[in-house]
């Protein structure tokens, strides 16, 4: 039986002057391998410049990599089939504001995927916008809405609208829930659990957040300056404490969240 999504030997490197063979290759991801099951949830964590947003993108399609493969149900992406990728894998950027268009509305850029992927009627595109927006907390009214007249969370809403509104099978989200506030962030969060209930949504979660990992995750996939030093299920990981570095991640910034805290609460209390 095949795996939902397969990733084999996946690599990255860049060279830092293009067109110019000499110069030395930066490696973005080391070759790595994994494998997500329908209705999963895969945490990808990491410092800053691991390697995370770059494996999310290759595996959205934004980016491509330079070795190995992805295999969804058993079937080899192709970074040049886009209705095989947009179909199936959509993606949840971190910055809402700058990825949706700020001249057009919000129903006309949900049915932009529609027009390019399927073959609707109008009224038909319509009705999945408006079905669409329902599912995500919003207003079929909020068709005719531009972005600046929307609030970060509805922004952020929208943007998970467009990305389910052909109904994939696998949506990545990176750093989606960074910028939002604690009590956004958590109805958004909210929203994604319910969606994946309801239309049995595999998510590939690119975060830094130890405690939404801990919450929703049911694998962890862990990156060091590129190489993937940790990938099992999220007890596993969390009660292995072999490797220095994925305990400090997981559990450092809790620590520093409780004496943040506790020192908050001492002033308060003086």
């Amino acid at each position: 039986m095949s795996h939902l999504l397969e990733v084999r030997n996946l690599g990255k490197t860049y060279r830092s002057r293009k067109g110019w063979p000499w110069t030395p290759k930066s490696v973005a991801i080391e070759p790595l391998s994994f494998t997500l099951e329908a209705g999963e949830i895969l945490a990808v964590m990491g410092e800053t410049g691991s390697g995370k947003s770059t494996l999310a993108q290759i595996i959205g399609g934004v980016d491509t990599a330079t070795s190995g493969e992805i295999l969804l149900n058993g079937q080899k992406l192709h970074s040049n089939n886009y209705p095989q990728l947009c179909n199936n894998i959509r993606m949840i950027f971190q910055d809402s504001e700058n990825s949706l268009n700020a001249h057009l509305n919000i129903g006309k850029q949900l049915e932009e995927p529609l027009l390019f992927n399927t073959q609707l009627t109008a009224a038909e595109r319509q009705e999945r916008v408006n079905l669409t927006l329902q599912r995500v907390g919003m207003l079929r009214e909020h068709w005719e809405f531009y972005p600046h007249m929307l609030s970060s969370g509805q922004k952020q809403r929208v943007c998970i609208a467009r990305a389910i509104i052909l109904e994939p099978q696998i949506v990545v989200a990176d750093e989606a829930l960074v910028a939002l506030d604690p009590s956004i962030r958590a109805q958004i969060i909210n929203l994604m659990l319910d969606l994946q209930k309801d239309m049995g949504i595999s998510y590939i979660l690119v975060t830094h957040s130890p405690q939404i990992v801990k919450h929703i995750a049911d694998k962890i996939l862990i990156l060091y300056r590129g190489k993937m030093i940790a990938f099992d299920k999220t007890d596993i990981v969390l009660e292995d404490t072999q490797q220095t570095y994925v305990q400090q991640l997981l559990h450092e910034h809790l620590k520093q969240n409780i004496q943040y805290n506790s020192d908050r609460s001492a002033k308060i209390a003086d």
